[in-house]
């Protein structure tokens, strides 16, 4: 098995750190999901004209972060899954 050195003396499996990284992704994606749910609270519902609820934000608007966040969340589903798969498998040793 080939393991994946990280500094002098950690040293994690590539299925380890695969299962680590999609705990994470899935945070990440959660967070995204459940922020919606605190948009009828009373601090939200006074700035934005008191038309504010859950998952419906009224007369706001989401900023660029949240995007970015679930961009970035998609991405690293997407990467980290893609390279996972490939982080167990033995390269080709060529002779030079």
């Amino acid at each position: 098995m080939d393991i994946l050195n990280i500094g002098d003396s950690v040293t994690w499996p590539p299925q380890k750190l695969g299962i680590c990284l999609a705990k994470f992704r899935l945070l990440i994606g959660s967070g995204c999901a459940l922020y919606p749910l605190g948009w009828n609270s009373e601090e939200v519902q006074q700035t934005c004209s008191n038309l504010s609820d859950q998952f419906e934000l009224g007369t706001c608007q989401l900023g660029w972060a949240y995007y970015c966040t679930g961009g970035g969340a998609a991405a690293a589903m997407l990467l980290c899954t893609w390279l996972a798969c490939f982080a167990g498998k033995k390269q080709k040793q060529y002779p030079y």
